[in-house]
C-alpha cells in the first residue's frame, strides 16, 4: 500500500529543492556568468532567453525579437546545451523554459 504524499510534504520538498538550487548557484557563480558573457554575446540573444517563460513557443519568439526562426533555434539549442533552458515540444511547437 502505498503512503499518501500530503500538501505540507510537496511544500517541504518544494523548500527544500530551492534551498539546493541557491547552493548550486552559489558553488556555479563563475562558471554560469562566464557562460552567461560567452553565449549571450548580443542583445538579441539576451532578449530571447528572456522569452522562455516556457508559454512562449519559439516562432513567437522569432516574431518578438525581430530575426528570423532559425536564428532562434540556433540560440535555443546553444542555451539548451549548457542548461540554460529546457524545450517542452506539444505537436510541433517547442516551448522554451529558462532554468537560470
Amino acid at each position: 500500500m502505498r503512503e499518501k504524499i500530503s500538501e505540507n510534504d510537496i511544500k517541504e520538498l518544494g523548500r527544500k529543492l530551492d534551498q539546493v538550487i541557491a547552493l548550486l548557484k552559489i558553488v556555479a557563480r563563475r562558471e554560469i556568468e562566464s557562460s552567461k558573457r560567452s553565449i549571450l554575446s548580443t542583445q538579441k540573444k539576451e532578449q530571447i532567453l528572456e522569452l522562455c517563460d516556457g508559454s512562449t513557443e519559439m516562432g513567437e519568439i522569432a516574431k518578438k525579437t525581430g530575426v528570423s526562426g532559425e536564428y532562434v533555434r540556433l540560440t535555443i539549442k546553444e542555451l539548451e546545451d549548457v542548461g540554460f533552458v529546457v524545450v517542452k515540444q506539444s505537436g510541433t511547437k517547442r516551448y522554451p523554459l529558462k532554468m537560470i
